[in-house]
């Protein structure tokens, strides 16, 4: 299974923690288990944004080294491979969509990313799935471009879930 994984899992290469997800889940994501995991170009840029806000505060304990050292290792990392998000073209044009019920770009342009040219995406981010959900328009699309597309949450835990493509009206 192609899988692409959002930025928040990726936080700890730069120090920055995940509350309620354990610091090490990234590697054992990569090591155990037997699927093909994807990043995109964004989520180096969103890491880099993040870490960058915190390292201004003394207290975070963030420097610009860990942000490099932290974006070198996702980049260098055989297991991942890195996606655009004008891979295909659908993905803007879904994005687009997606901007009409959530307000972050970046969020849209993964989640797009994702839906268009892998089988999973790993997130957190679980208010957005309920929202795309509700919205028969965007599942209709999603439904012509990849209807067997599924989410997995927060710490992995659950069995993966799909959207609701069954019903649209």
């Amino acid at each position: 299974m192609n899988i692409l994984i959002d930025t928040s899992y990726f936080l700890p290469l730069i120090k920055i923690a995940i509350k309620n997800i354990p610091h090490n889940l990234l590697i054992s994501i990569l090591s155990e288990t037997p699927h093909t995991y994807f990043y995109t170009d964004l989520t180096i840029f969103e890491l880099i944004a993040k870490g960058l806000k915190l390292s201004t505060q003394k207290s975070a304990g963030i420097t610009p080294q860990d942000i490099r050292a932290g974006v070198d290792s996702l980049q260098h990392d055989t297991r991942l491979i890195k996606r655009s998000y004008t891979h295909n073209p659908y993905i803007i044009e879904l994005a687009s969509l997606f901007r009409s019920i959530h307000q972050d770009t970046i969020d849209c342009l993964i989640f797009a990313a994702a839906i268009c040219t892998c089988d999973c995406l790993i997130t957190m981010d679980v208010s957005f799935y309920k929202k795309i959900n509700k919205n028969p328009q965007i599942l209709k699309k999603i439904k012509a471009i990849n209807e067997d597309f599924k989410f997995w949450f927060n710490d992995l835990s659950d069995s993966f879930k799909s959207l609701d493509l069954n019903n649209i009206k």
